[in-house]
């Protein structure tokens, strides 16, 4: 088997139109492995109306996402056997020639280890919101650091992955909350030779504010969201001395990273406070000023903003 979707289910809200739109794919040599995350929704009997050959579905014994997301995600893609794997959600869509056109690329790039298509965000009802931004059909790792910062998405399950690869650096790198472990472990396997992408719009990545990273709005999540993103930032720190500039545009992209860096930061940390509640931005307090980027004035500012926001918002 090529393909392997595997999806780690917990919420049934919309897994049985996740479910559909993998089974509806134009191109159909795939499995597809439904794990439930031992989930207290009766996720039973949506799966088991499926009598399609190609579903495979497993149990937890105890729930792992709950503790650990990423010990979820590398526990479940142990049940995959083909060469690549989707790791799909319950809540997003595939288009159905999704499959056909990243094949079209498995096939064109045989050396890559990472494929993935154009993205547009839609709500819970399923309405559009709006598209990211384009990416070429090849690009570098170098470009892809830069288009990070706001113009595409971070995510997991629109990406297409050679399993060896992935299973040969331990699985997903693993973050507190999962928050940036996507974007390292892309940018790792991306390393040699970059990333692939579709020209067209394939995929709709569901804001429904029911996702665990997101849900997850306490202070404790905050506190664990920032030193992922801290970890990840002195990764990336770490990486970019490394790498080397083809082109006078990855020259400047290098130095656009480099020179942008404390901002940059300073607007994930505003927009992690943007997601948590009040109480939970005041309750860290001291880790946020702990953090070298950040000043009291700005810090300051950032809480009038906030309390503004939960006042008249």
């Amino acid at each position: 088997m090529k393909y392997s979707f595997v999806l780690p289910a917990y919420k049934a809200t919309f897994l049985r139109e996740a479910i559909d739109s993998i089974l509806n794919q134009t191109y159909t040599r795939f499995e597809l492995i439904i794990v439930n995350d031992a989930s207290p929704e009766d996720l039973d009997t949506i799966v088991n109306k499926y009598k399609d050959e190609r579903i495979q579905y497993y149990v937890n014994e105890e729930n792992i996402g709950g503790k650990d997301l990423v010990a979820q995600w590398n526990h479940c893609i142990n049940y995959a056997k083909g060469e690549y794997l989707i790791l799909a959600s319950d809540d997003d869509r595939y288009h159905s020639n999704f499959l056909a056109k990243i094949d079209e690329l498995t096939c064109k790039h045989p050396n890559a280890n990472v494929f993935r298509p154009r993205i547009q965000i839609i709500d819970a009802e399923g309405r559009f919101k709006k598209t990211e931004a384009f990416m070429r059909e090849r690009t570098s790792l170098i470009e892809f650091m830069y288009l990070q910062n706001s113009h595409i998405m971070s995510g997991v399950p629109y990406y297409t992955i050679r399993r060896k690869a992935l299973l040969d650096i331990g699985g997903w790198i693993n973050y507190p909350l999962a928050w940036g472990s996507d974007d390292a472990t892309i940018m790792f396997l991306i390393k040699d030779y970059g990333i692939v992408a579709t020209e067209e719009i394939l995929f709709d990545f569901r804001m429904s504010g029911e996702n665990i990273t997101s849900k997850k709005n306490n202070a404790h999540a905050l506190e664990q969201k920032l030193k992922a993103r801290l970890s990840f930032y002195d990764w990336r720190d770490k990486l970019l001395p490394t790498l080397e500039a083809k082109s006078d545009l990855e020259v400047n992209y290098i130095n656009w990273l480099k020179a942008n860096r404390e901002r940059c930061l300073k607007e994930e940390i505003y927009d992690l406070m943007c997601d948590s509640t009040l109480q939970a931005c005041f309750a860290c307090l001291r880790n946020i000023l702990s953090i070298p980027t950040v000043t009291k004035k700005w810090l300051i500012i950032c809480y009038i903003k906030r309390i503004f926001q939960t006042l008249f918002f």
